[in-house]
């Protein structure tokens, strides 16, 4: 069977059309130079307290609830498409994100490392990868911090911290609802309601579910399409103010996902059932590729007004995870790396802050508390491939740990105004942090017994480190705000989650630094229909952490994290967002890159090989015009693309094979609605042109294994808003 091809070129020629309509209806406009499109203000949270975009020397990107709607960001890997120098890859199929900003990143799946951005959902971090598979819905906005941020967020934030925010609930009745429909048997539905419940007590809850009942990739081997989507999750949130200084955010939520996990695509060394097989979305699965993920977890957030200045802050968060995901590795119907990943993952953490603000001084001081256990049991039945290796009658092959963690912060961050142009930040973070790494073996499993391969191995890491920041800016030019900067940041160390044969390998690897030295610009210009903002940075990398092909086995080369080395970063971004016309809205954005190892201390690791997932070039566009129709309809049309320059997905022994060439990727979108916004009805569409591209290349013992991001997909939605 061919792959599936995509029908409606109606469809894809309205989409096509999209800017050549949106310039057409902008020559015909009589537009007159008002206020009335002139930027709105930009909210961000970047220094944990609300502030202008345009006070914060900080380089944020940040989208709007309508940005999230409108573009579909309905996944964290949908957010790097309009972000510069930010790539968000699946690093296990279609699971693990690996978010990688200006280069640092963390190209690992185990479970049990912390990703190098700090993920924060409503102010709570999440300390695995294997929790970044989520669900976005009813997001107020979507925060992108790029840098270290060792001071107010703390650890394993060498890359930068990307925060989710949600609806708050609101004293007015209201609510959403949001139905769409598209091809593979696509039906996706979002809705929120809340109000106000009692005096002083308000609530909200949200739901979004995902079905998709068809899949973009073939197997060969069963003849059934491989890709459906299940998913649900929900959200719940009650905020309670019983006076005017004390108020209590409670927030609830949970979700399901029993997807498909996607084909990997090979060419396999022992078999030849694949040869002349070049369709990237046809494969091969002996077994049943899917996930099983249950998560559930809460926060309560609690903010007193001790007088008008001052305000103390309490965040307690509690995430759990269970997470079962089985694929075909090998994409044959020998079984020789039929993996299954079983986690269990459970997290608390504690956070309180004190913050001061008055016209010349800003003081927030806090102290944080987190705790986290990952178990863990990975299988790879493997007889085939064992066989040929001489471990005749061994059917399989795994590893087992439990991992426990405890981290303890102090911070204390300042912004001093001395001077009506010039304001001096400076913050520092102490941290304390150690993990357990227990119950570690690999094991064989031959005739249904199961025989440790060696003794159960236990260690501990530990580490204090001192980070933070100092920085400097300039505001006496008119609508412009410079800034300068230099900040540490660190990553701890830990244990690599993988198989080995060898115990030696289960010690632990160093904490990574970064030493950064950034300026930048924020100005807005042409009375304010224009924001301009710029960053150019040098990062000095050192110890960092690289997951690969480090280990050698009886099995072949094996997969681990270790520290390789030093880097060097250089780079520059540049966005712009301007409305040069009534309802017209263009935002450009522009990364550079170069990257480089320094100094390795791993065989295979060669000096002046650049970092994994860092493009020397990004590119990003959007463009959306809106006009009303008639009295009484309004019309919008909008078109994003993305440019993306070769990437390497390793760079041990940089094997041409993952390296990815430079490609495109255009989605369009036209919609009308109410006058009164309270309904709108739509059509989209994502990869318009159906680029073909890869998303990850890895190595295992049966070559190169590569996943491809999703084809074209089209629909049709509406939404009704009350």
């Amino acid at each position: 069977m061919n792959r599936i091809k995509l029908q409606g070129p109606a469809f894809f020629t309205a989409m096509i059309a999209a800017p050549v309509l949106l310039f057409s209806a902008l020559a015909s406009a009589q537009v007159e130079q008002s206020d009335s499109f002139e930027l709105e203000e930009v909210i961000v949270t970047a220094q944990k307290r609300e502030q202008s975009f345009n006070d914060v020397g900080i380089a944020v990107t940040v989208f709007s609830s309508d940005d999230i709607r409108e573009l579909r960001m309905y996944k964290p890997a949908d957010v790097a498409a309009q972000t510069p120098n930010v790539k968000i890859n699946n690093t296990l199929a279609n699971s693990i994100p690996n978010v990688s900003i200006r280069g640092v990143g963390l190209n690992d799946y185990a479970a049990n490392n912390n990703p190098a951005a700090g993920i924060y959902i409503d102010e709570v971090y999440l300390v695995s990868p294997a929790m970044l598979t989520l669900q976005l819905f009813d997001i107020e906005r979507i925060e992108v911090l790029k840098g270290p941020q060792g001071t107010l967020y703390g650890r394993n934030t060498t890359a930068g911290a990307v925060k989710f925010i949600s609806h708050k609930p609101s004293e007015e009745f209201e609510g959403y609802a949001r139905l769409e429909y598209g091809n593979y048997d696509y039906f996706g539905l979002e809705a929120a309601t809340g109000g106000q419940l009692a005096p002083g007590l308000t609530g909200r809850i949200a739901i979004q579910t995902v079905q998709q009942n068809d899949g973009h990739q073939f197997n060969r081997l069963t003849g059934k399409n491989v890709g459906e989507v299940d998913r649900t999750s929900w959200r719940g949130l009650l905020n309670w103010q019983p006076n005017d200084d004390l108020n209590f955010l409670l927030n609830w939520h949970g979700g399901r996902d029993k997807s498909d996990v996607w084909l990997t695509k090979i060419d396999h060394p022992f078999t030849s059932e694949d040869d002349g097989d070049t369709d990237p979305f046809r494969s091969g699965a002996s077994n049943d590729s899917r996930m099983d993920l249950d998560s559930m977890g809460g926060s309560l957030t609690v903010d007193w007004s001790i007088r008008d200045q001052l305000t103390l802050t309490s965040v307690t968060g509690y995430e759990d995870l269970s997470r079962q995901h089985i694929e075909d590795r090998d994409a044959s119907s020998l079984i020789m790396l039929d993996g299954e990943f079983l986690n269990d993952i459970e997290q608390f953490s504690q956070e309180l802050r004190l913050t001061y603000v008055s016209d010349e001084l800003v003081l927030i001081g806090g102290a944080f508390y987190g705790t986290d256990e990952v178990v863990t049991r990975d299988r790879f039945d493997a007889v085939d491939l064992l066989s040929l290796l001489g471990l005749v009658g061994v059917d399989s092959i795994g590893n087992e740990y439990t991992q426990k963690s405890d981290s303890f912060a102090l911070f204390l961050h300042s912004e001093w105004q001395f001077n009506p142009d010039w304001m001096l930040t400076a913050g520092a973070r102490y941290t304390n942090e150690e993990k357990k790494f227990s119950k570690a073996f690999t094991y064989l499993i031959a005739s249904g017994f199961e025989f440790p391969v060696f003794p159960a191995v236990a260690n501990n890491y530990k580490v204090d480190d001192f980070s933070g920041k100092l920085g400097i800016d300039y505001t006496g030019l008119e609508n412009t705000l410079l800034y300068a900067s230099i900040s540490k940041g660190f990553k701890s160390g830990g244990f690599q989650g993988q198989l080995t044969f060898n115990p030696a390998d289960l010690t632990a690897f160093d904490e990574e630094t970064m030493y950064a030295y950034e300026a930048g610009a924020e100005i807005k210009m042409l009375d304010n229909r224009l924001q301009f903002n710029a960053a150019v940075f040098f990062y000095d990398y050192q110890d960092l952490q690289f997951y690969g092909g480090l280990f050698d086995s009886p099995v072949g080369t094996l997969f681990g994290i270790t520290n390789v080395g030093d880097a060097e970063i250089l780079g520059a971004e540049f966005d712009l967002w301007w409305k040069p016309a009534q309802g017209l809205d263009v935002r450009l954005g522009l990364g550079l890159l170069d990257t480089k190892i320094t100094r390795s201390v791993v065989d295979g690791v060669a000096k002046g090989s650049w970092l994994p997932n860092s493009p020397e070039v990004n590119f990003n566009a959007l463009i959306r015009y809106e006009w009303q129709l008639t009295g009484n309809l309004m019309a919008d049309v909008m078109f994003d693309a993305n440019y993306q320059d070769n990437v390497a997905f390793d760079i041990i022994r940089q094997p041409v094979e993952a390296l990815e060439g430079s490609y495109w990727l255009a989605n369009a979108r036209i919609g009308i609605s109410g006058l009164d916004r309270n309904w709108s009805v739509f059509l989209w569409g994502k990869n318009i042109f159906d680029e073909v591209y890869r998303t990850q290349v890895l190595f295992s013992s049966v070559g190169y294994g590569a996943n491809y991001g999703m084809p074209a997909t089209y629909g049709i939605g509406a939404q009704f808003n009350w």
